[in-house]
């Protein structure tokens, strides 16, 4: 998609005409009217109803606009960021989430978005989900990235990447060689959990309590990469999100999906709802 078409249909809608969003654009109104027709082309659809006097939005347009908005005004914000040398000093970004994000969806990230803002101070706190609500709440965490959508009143939960449930067993288990593994499967072997409280836990506790089996728990976590860790060594099976599963470890794990007992979640990013986002927060939303 071209950016100048994206830009000039953006502007019609922010300034609410052709005319005001041509001045802006330092374009005469012809122009901007041909990048909103060619951007309509080519997506295949109409963004604006031409049968109003004013400017409306078709249902495929608000959509648009409000992707493009966030687009425009994280760019703004970043160009604010770099003309003004005092923002570039004590600009901070102060993140909370778990070691699984932090170590494996993270990196690749943060890799642009320190290329972006080299001079933005980050700090990222390993933290239960519970506790990652409470600060992004009282403002001592500016985004927080957890397992689940925490439906809080004070909060904005944007999901953005889906994972799922899986099992995991050593290589040459009994229960590699199955077409179907149930749960009385999973709870006839010694098993690897998280620690209690979390929230993770009470999720894989869920379908098991509900069909009123007890899984036999050798040994519990906070971590998901020691878990796998020590599923590879033999000490037991287990149940984990498959954020943490790679080539490397896939070499001495078989990793069954379970999506029978346990269906999609997403990650999500948490931030305060209806506050303005400090612009290296936003920077950092918009990577996602």
């Amino acid at each position: 998609m071209d950016l100048h078409k994206l830009r000039g249909f953006y502007s019609v809608v922010k300034f609410k005409g052709f005319t005001s969003a041509a001045r802006r654009l330092q374009l005469s109104q012809p122009a901007v009217s041909l990048q909103v027709r060619s951007l309509e082309l080519e997506l295949g659809i109409r963004l604006l109803d031409r049968a109003s006097k004013q400017i409306v939005l078709t249902r495929q347009g608000e959509v648009l606009y409000e992707m493009a908005q966030r687009l425009f005004e994280s760019e703004e914000d970043i160009d604010r960021l770099f003309r003004d040398p005092a923002q570039l000093e004590k600009a901070r970004l102060t993140l909370a989430t778990n070691q699984s994000v932090a170590a494996h969806l993270l990196p690749e990230r943060l890799a642009v978005y320190t290329h972006q803002l080299p001079n933005v101070e980050i700090t990222i706190h390993n933290m239960r989900t519970a506790d990652i609500v409470e600060g992004v709440v009282e403002g001592s965490i500016d985004v927080g990235v957890v397992l689940i959508d925490p439906r809080h009143p004070a909060l904005e939960g944007r999901a953005v990447i889906p994972y799922e449930m899986v099992l995991i067993t050593p290589r040459d288990h009994p229960l590699e060689a199955r077409r179907r593994v149930t749960l009385a499967d999973i709870a006839a072997y010694p098993f690897i959990s998280y620690t209690k409280d979390t929230e993770t836990r009470r999720l894989i506790d869920q379908p098991f309590q509900k069909e009123k089996r007890k899984i036999s728990i050798k040994m519990s976590f906070g971590s998901t990469d020691l878990i796998i860790k020590y599923v590879s060594l033999g000490y037991g099976i287990a149940i984990i999100h498959n954020l943490n599963i790679d080539e490397a470890n896939r070499e001495n794990l078989h990793v069954r999906p379970l999506s029978r007992y346990f269906g999609r979640e997403h990650v999500y990013l948490i931030y305060r709802r209806g506050e303005v986002i400090p612009p290296a927060a936003r920077a950092f939303i918009e990577l996602f």
